[in-house]
């Protein structure tokens, strides 16, 4: 038998090759352009022609033809006399002895430094002073990469790993020092001659998001017109949930997970994410499937290049600086054809100046199972609930008489003690463990000499930096988790006005189902079973098929003692290019390339005793056995080109222009192969099956897809106080047809920064307050990349002679256009009292129009639909979020904050097609416990559709229900059903805190949902139509109709008439749950030097989802239950 390589494809290793050798010709690049800084004194060369000039205005003019910077003092010029300086083709060395020449000033040339000093006659040695000190924060910590310059000029150094820096500079009276780092207040210190500097700088809660990153521009929060949420590094950490997903919701509702009650806590399970609201409907087909739950997914973009929510969920997050949500039109307009559904800007960290640092963060991780919402009958209670339900007496005697042969062994079984609890069976307290490991090292130091004037210069040098992070998750459920492994080398190297950076990420994952199969099987399972036989083996049938079993019921922990596979994996090798040029301080060029190649793998395979295949006949025992194999792979590549101007003219006035062109393309294909006939369990090679799949043979697919954009962006600020911004973006795409290929995108927004104002100048307490407004129209193109165009399909079965035949699939629509939504955004920012309080609230309309569904046509046209834009829908909101400091002790490091949000959405379907009309009337004429999605014209998209009842008639025990006459009635019909509740909720927000005292910090995360409506089908399937063969919610034996006379919510229990949906079981929702606790406790920095040599040492404790309170109870995480995570770290930088 072949084994699996363990190796790359052929197709990944030259990936892998042609990725190395990029790397490598970066590095050689970078290199060689080190060692041409290195000889750029002895390579450039200057024509002077300059007449009666003083030696700084000789000076001056070698600055201009270079890019040497001068260190010198005013007063070591004075008495020198002015001279003609004509040289032609000379080096700066040449030069600057031609200059210097009958003088008592010598030169020396450190890199691209020029020091000039005074000789001293009597001792001809140089007089060296050492400028040397550490920097911290208030609470002694080292602070790392803080640069240090000398104020008025470029020239500085970076403090290393332990907060250290030092200037060796010729002997000088004073100088001012400026120290900056980022999330940090930046201070001036002048030095006067003392010998060991103390800096501390204190944190700039205030100013933390001064800039928004839109993923193509760089824009200043004073004067952004759009809605923009910026979460920072400190509070991704600060409220860390169980991957970056989570993080964003514990911190921002804006970023909306909508609950899977089925999937629950599967760590292999997508969600659906949401900003703002829907803006896509679905086809008939996913309409009908309840499927496409991706439609409505944000733009998610990383350092500028966008990338899959997949591979969003897997990122590292310790590799992350800063997160932007992108919200309404004004900011994301610029992206044109893919900002319908909000943006999501990810930045990671860049490599910082100083020596080496090595950085360490592990954690382990204990998922436990979160039964709290479930609540079964043990052995004695099922049995009592089946002789109340009459399941052990029949009008035929023979047949009671074995039924209670069956009730008399269980009651011996229950009387020896057995008493299964069956949810436990599967589940187990998940232990996972993640470490990441990162190191970087920059050499941008400079060394300087000073009395002194300085002038020009940059803060060239090459920086690198390289991250790995292996986290192994183990779901509660058995045999299931996910694994990924993240690495990361991120190269930097600025020349003079040159910015090269190259970013090289790969990442891999494997995901395993469990082989335990859905976790709503073994809800229902009696207690009074046992899993295994007499021999000890576990049972394939848990009871024998009779008179009270047609078909024996299964025991699904059979199945997962066998070599059962159900593995994905998927490998992602990223590479991200760019270029920036500054020719001038207000004109910024950059280039960037990213190339993206994705490889996926799916293996499912069950062996021949599988219970699938129990119910087999002889004839079909070749048969048994079965493997599904998937394989897919894309690559893809985008480019742009930016190009950013500002500038401040005459003290009021500022304006900024931006330019950007993409181009960007997406290539994949799949395979599929179904096999069976494995007539032995432990071969599961592929190739070993007997045959494909009866009637099947496999199957693929391809597409491709491509866009272009050009965005122009213009922000214009008058006095800091009024300011306009303008966006427009001429998008084209693949997807459409041919004749409306192109479509424009455009935004418009002003605002006022009121607290400028003069009149405002004596309201000393207000510190901002600022008011703006934007209209938009952004695109989307969530749809399959052929919708468009005529479609053909090959006849695979038969063909004449060597060709194949083929078939129209689907007709084109070459006037298919883009999906618009129209946006209005209106804002509000307040900040008072030193900023410990702010305010934002935001009120916003979204039209979607031109939505893609289908038209149905006549049969004689021999297709049922096609897909035109007829749809129309409409979302409209209020978000406020406030943020406070009840405590801020800077200085003893005390302090307090509290946040706080509130969001208020409603949606509503204003046109739908045709097709769905059509469609939603086949689905109202069907009945059932549960509801199924149906979509109206002026009823929002989470609309609950049920039959409107008054509850249980005291005096027959049957449900009364209206009809859609008005009338109360007996009968039950699928035609009056009515809208009877919304799922989303009236209001949804966070309320989270932060304390944090000298080294110990604790931070808490609570979210609410109040207002919505669920259907609660844990009262249906599991209460009233539930089976009472099988075990059921204790719920059963509560508020039961007996007698005549009775006023109770369930109907009698023998009642075996199966419950319709209904009103009944439409439940208020209100709801409190703790998304996040944080304890950590930061070790003194002396300390861990001392007694473990590290830098930097803490240890932290969080919990997700550690208790919810709810106003429905009801069975929540039906396939795979939710869980509670308990996380142990320690972090550490040597």
């Amino acid at each position: 038998m072949k084994k699996k390589s363990l190796y790359p494809s052929p197709g990944c290793r030259k990936i892998i090759h042609f990725l190395v050798m990029k790397a490598s010709f970066i590095f050689l690049l970078l290199l060689t352009l080190q060692i041409k800084a290195n000889v750029y004194a002895q390579q450039l060369r200057l024509d002077l022609n300059l007449q009666n000039v003083t030696l700084k205005e000789v000076i001056q003019e070698i600055r201009r033809h270079s890019d040497f910077s001068f260190v010198y003092s005013d007063a070591d010029l004075v008495g020198i006399t002015q001279r003609n300086v004509q040289m032609k083709d000379a080096t700066i060395e040449e030069v600057l002895k031609n200059c210097l020449q009958g003088t008592k000033l010598v030169y020396d040339i450190t890199d691209k430094t020029i020091i000039i000093r005074k000789l001293d006659e009597v001792t001809q040695t140089k007089q060296v002073q050492v400028i040397q000190g550490q920097v911290t924060d208030v609470r002694g910590t080292p602070l790392p990469g803080v640069t240090v310059r000398i104020k008025g000029t470029q020239l500085g150094v970076s403090t290393d790993v332990n907060g250290k820096f030092r200037f060796e500079l010729p002997d000088t009276k004073e100088v001012v020092l400026a120290f900056s780092f980022v999330g940090m207040k930046p201070l001036e210190v002048r030095y006067n001659g003392q010998s060991d500097l103390k800096i501390k700088l204190e944190e700039e809660v205030a100013e933390m998001d001064e800039v928004v990153v839109t993923g193509i521009f760089k824009k200043s929060q004073e004067s952004f017109t759009g809605s923009v949420s910026t979460i920072t590094e400190k509070e991704l950490k600060s409220f860390r949930g169980r991957n970056l997903l989570s993080t964003l919701k514990n911190i921002d509702p804006t970023f909306n997970i909508i609950e899977n009650n089925v999937y629950g806590a599967d760590p292999n399970h997508l969600p659906e994410v949401q900003i703002r609201g829907t803006s896509s409907l679905p086809t008939v087909e996913d309409l009908k499937n309840e499927t496409k739950v991706d439609l409505n997914t944000p733009l998610i973009i990383l350092d500028g290049f966008e990338i899959s929510l997949t591979r969003m969920l897997d990122l590292n997050d310790e590799d992350i600086s800063s997160v932007t949500l992108l919200k309404d039109g004004s900011a994301t307009a610029i992206y044109g054809s893919r900002g319908a559904n909000g943006v999501i800007v990810i930045e990671t960290k860049q490599p910082e100046a100083g020596k080496l640092r090595l950085s360490y963060r592990g954690s382990v991780n204990i998922e436990v199972p979160d039964l709290s919402d479930y609540d079964v009958l043990n052995a004695a209670e099922k049995l009592q609930l089946e002789e109340n339900a009459g399941l052990y007496k029949d009008e035929w005697a023979h047949i009671e008489m074995a039924l209670r042969k069956r009730q008399t062994r269980i009651k011996q079984e229950i009387e020896r003690g057995v008493d299964t609890y069956w949810l436990s069976k599967p589940l187990r307290n998940g232990i996972g463990h993640k470490h990441t490991l990162n190191f970087e090292v920059g050499t941008s130091e400079l060394r300087v000499g000073v009395d002194l004037r300085l002038e020009g210069g940059g803060n060239d040098g090459f920086r690198y930096s390289a991250s790995v992070q292996y986290n192994d998750i183990l779901g509660v459920m058995k045999g299931s988790d996910r694994k990924t492994f993240n690495g990361n080398i991120n190269l930097m190297y600025q020349q003079g006005k040159l910015l090269f950076r190259n970013n090289l990420e790969v990442g891999l994952s494997e995901s395993n189902e469990s082989p335990y199969g859905s976790f709503d099987q073994y809800v229902k399972l009696n207690p009074y079973w046992r899993e295994r036989g007499e021999d000890g083996k576990v049972l394939k049938e848990l009871e024998q098929k009779g008179d009270f079993w047609t078909t024996a019921p299964e025991n699904p922990l059979y199945n997962a003692t066998l070599d059962l596979v159900d593995k994905k994996t998927y490998t992602t090798i990223t590479n991200n290019f760019d270029v920036e040029w500054k020719p001038w301080e207000s004109l910024t060029l950059r280039s960037r390339i990213g190339l993206s190649k994705q490889v996926n793998d799916y293996d499912n395979f069950k062996p021949a005793d599988h219970t699938k295949f129990k119910d087999y006949s002889d004839e079909q025992i070749f048969r048994k056995g079965e493997y599904i194999y998937s394989s897919g792979k894309s690559f893809s590549y985008d480019w742009s080109l930016t190009l950013s101007y500002s500038r401040n003219f005459k003290e009021k006035h500022e304006l900024y222009v931006g330019l950007d062109y993409n181009v960007a393309q997406e290539k994949s294909h799949s395979y599929t192969f179904q096999v069976e006939g494995f007539p032995q369990s432990n071969i599961k090679f592929l190739s070993m099956a007997l045959q494909y799949q009866k009637d099947g043979k496999p199957t693929g697919s391809e597409s491709l897809n491509r866009r272009i954009g050009v965005t122009g962006n213009v922000n214009y600020i008058y006095d800091n106080r009024y300011f306009a911004d303008v966006a427009y973006r001429m998008d084209g795409a693949s997807q459409f047809g041919s004749s409306k290929r192109f479509a424009p995108f455009y935004s418009f927004g002003i605002g006022w920064n009121i607290h400028k104002e003069k009149f405002m100048e004596n309201v000393l307490w207000l510190d901002r307050l600022k008011l703006r407004g934007s209209y938009a129209v952004t695109g989307s193109v969530n749809f399959d990349a052929y919708q468009a165009l005529a479609t053909y399909e090959y006849y695979t079965d038969d063909r004449y002679r060597y060709w194949f035949g083929s078939h129209l699939q689907g007709l084109a629509n070459e006037d298919l256009e883009w999906q618009k939504t129209d946006k209005w955004n209106f804002g509000l920012e307040v900040g008072a009292f030193h900023n410990r309080l702010k305010v934002t609230a935001d009120v916003y309309t979204n039209q979607t129009n031109n939505l893609l569904s289908e038209m149905y046509l006549p049969l004689t046209n021999g297709f049922p639909s096609y897909t035109d834009n007829v749809g129309k829908v409409k979302n409209k909101g209020v978000e406020v979020a406030l943020s406070g400091y009840p405590i801020r002790n800077t200085e003893k490091n005390i302090i307090w904050s509290v946040s706080a949000s509130f969001i208020h959405e409603k949606n509503e379907i204003v046109k739908i097609s045709e097709a769905l009309k059509v469609a939603n009337e086949e689905l109202e004429l069907q009945g059932g416990s549960n509801p199924n999605f149906m979509y109206r014209e002026g009823e929002a998209l989470r609309t609950i559709y049920v039959v409107p009842s008054l509850g249980i008639d005291p005096s027959t025990g049957q449900e009364l229900f209206i009809d859609r006459f008005g009338n109360v009635t007996f009968n039950w019909d699928a035609r009056d059903k009515v809208a009877c509740g919304v799922t989303d909720p009236k209001f949804r927000g966070n309320i989270n805190t932060m304390f944090t005292f000298r080294d110990l910090s604790v931070n808490l995360s609570f979210g609410y949902r109040l207002g919505g409506s669920q259907y609660n089908s844990t009262l249906v399937d599991r209460v009233e139509n539930a089976d009472t063969r099988y075990n059921v919610d204790r719920r059963v034996y509560k508020d039961r109709w007996v007698n005549p006379g009775d006023h109770t919510f369930f109907k009698d229990i023998k009642n075996t008439q199966e419950t319709q949906m209904s009103s009944r079981f439409v439940q208020k929702e209100n709801t409190l749950e703790c998304q996040s606790i944080q304890i950590k406790y930061d070790f003194l920095q002396p300390w861990v030097k001392k007694h473990l040599g590290t830098q930097y040492l803490s240890l932290s404790f969080n919990t997700d989802n550690l208790f919810r309170v709810s106003s429905i109870k009801q069975e929540r995480g039906i396939a795979y239950p939710f869980s509670r995570r308990f996380t142990f770290s320690l972090s550490a930088t040597f």
